[in-house]
């Protein structure tokens, strides 16, 4: 994989290579992140003696040291100052795993952050081992996704922490890992920034906006197709959504190739700026909450932004279905009936379920275009969270072996997936007496049958799956890498998916 150089040279902040006791003796502060294994090692690394006598000391009276998400603070006396430790644990035996290093690492970087400290060396005895590269990309995603902050609707915005990391690793060309996982960690950021700015700010206009920046700093291709475009092109499931609206509804494709004439895969995303509800108007408690229905445009935008900073050689389309979902007198109603681009027809049940229906005809232009995969991700519905919870994204489609290649990509990079079935009962129920389709079969099922009605609208024979992030796009608290408000679910999967297809 080829990292543009100068990316590297603004991200690399600083990697020791090898175990230096003199880089840990005149660091500001130390981290260690320990795993219950890890203890023993400590003597037979270059780490000052006073601070793995303090730490053993303490792990014989503390078990819960090493435990996963446990933090601890000890000030220790280093050639004539004190030096500040935090003692970071990630688990023993089956939970040592990358994701918790991951999120050990979230929860010291605001540890370190609200200490005030400068400068740390990191030390995880887990990276004298050169076969560790993915626990030193963990590390690092989770020290920079840990120590996110969004600050910038206030009145006077705060200047990021400058807090700089001193990795010491043993770990072959380090310095690329790192520079390779900061790449990931600054898309996940980036997507928390669109999820987390206020649907005033961010309109289906500014989506395009952002989208065709993107692909300008990259050298991508940018097609945006506004309302006439749609109009002509007869996709009025989209446009319905966006009709009671002031900001018109676009779609908007970006296409990377690295991999010549190879075929396309395409993550396409839902877009919708707010969800009102439209005619169908959602109670107003939380209603502020709908600005991050957009989650899954910005993931896609988040997870192209760095496969074209990598370099990842696959050819990958992005394409984003943006629209407001507003209540007006021109709005769609319940009861409507209209045609898809694919010639379909749609009975609007519920004007609440619009995210299905942009991205019916989003799928179906990926298709056009000749994607011979396609993978659409969006906040489609509620029911996730009921069957899943808010840690694990639900999956659908009409083929096994992407929606494993899937599954495993979201375990390597930290986000948790669950296979739901595709059950003709689901699909059944999505008829209309009236028109082809409903576009809501009620609550049972609902984030299979949600899926399936977006399956609809793929052409036959190609591969796809749907990833419903509606209880993964926001975190309600902050724990490990994870910040309060938008978490920029789905980024790193899709930039994984693209390295290994």
């Amino acid at each position: 994989m080829d990292l543009d150089q100068e990316t590297a040279k603004e991200l690399v902040k600083s990697v020791i290579d090898g175990f230096e006791e003199e880089s840990i003796v005149n660091a500001e502060s130390v981290t260690l992140f320990l795993c219950r294994e890890c203890l023993p090692y400590l003597t037979k690394m270059n780490i000052p003696a006073n601070i793995v006598q303090a730490v053993n000391g303490l792990a014989e009276k503390n078990e819960d040291l090493t435990a996963a998400g446990s933090l601890t603070d000890l000030v220790i006396a280093q050639d004539g100052r004190l030096q500040r430790v935090i003692v970071a644990g990630f688990g023993k035996g089956d939970e040592c795993k990358p994701n918790n290093l991951r999120k050990a690492a979230g929860s010291a970087a605001r540890a370190l952050i609200a200490a005030k400290i400068k400068q740390t060396a990191v030390v995880a005895p887990i990276l004298s081992n050169p076969a560790r590269t993915h626990y030193l990309a963990a590390l690092v995603e989770g020290l920079v996704l840990g120590g996110y902050q969004f600050t910038e609707c206030k009145g006077k915005p705060e200047a990021k922490p400058e807090l700089d990391f001193s990795i010491i690793s043993g770990i072959p060309d380090a310095e690329r890992v790192l520079a390779e996982a900061e790449v990931v960690a600054d898309a996940v950021c980036y997507t928390r920034d669109l999820v987390n700015r206020p649907g005033n700010l961010v309109t289906p206009s500014v989506m395009a906006e952002e989208a065709e920046a993107l692909a300008l700093e990259y050298d991508m291709e940018f097609e945006i197709l506004d309302v006439t475009m749609m109009e002509a092109m007869g996709m009025h499931a989209l446009l319905a959504v966006g009709q009671g609206s002031i900001h018109p509804p676009c779609l908007v494709t970006i296409k990377y190739n690295g991999a010549g004439a190879a075929p396309y895969t395409a993550y396409v995303g839902k877009g919708i700026t707010f969800d009102s509800g439209g005619i169908s108007i959602k109670p107003s408690d939380n209603m502020g909450e709908m600005k991050d229905d957009m989650a899954g445009a910005g993931a896609v935008l988040g997870a192209l932004r760095a496969i074209a900073a990598l370099k990842i050689p696959c050819n990958v389309m992005g394409i984003i279905a943006c629209a407001e979902n507003m209540p007006s007198g021109s709005a769609q109603r319940p009861g409507d009936v209209v045609k898809a681009a694919n010639g379909k027809t749609i009975e609007v049940i519920s004007t609440d379920a619009e995210g299905r229906m942009v991205l019916a005809d989003a799928v179906w232009y990926a298709c056009k275009q000749g994607a011979a995969k396609v993978v659409d991700i969006a906040t489609l519905t509620g029911g996730v969270i009921v069957a899943l919870g808010t840690e694990t994204a639900g999956v659908v489609g009409n083929d096994d072996v992407l929606i494993r290649q899937l599954i495993e990509a979201g375990k390597k990079a930290g986000e948790s997936y669950w296979q739901l079935p595709a059950l003709p009962e689901c699909k059944e129920a999505l008829k209309s007496d009236v028109a082809d389709l409903l576009n809501s079969a009620g609550r049972e099922a609902s984030c299979i049958s949600g899926g399936l009605f977006i399956g609809e609208f793929v052409e036959a024979g190609i591969p796809w799956a749907h990833i419903d992030i509606g209880g993964t796009s926001t975190a309600a608290k902050t724990a490990g890498f994870k910040v309060k408000g938008g978490t920029g679910f789905g980024v790193s999967t899709l930039i994984k998916l693209a390295q290994e297809m």
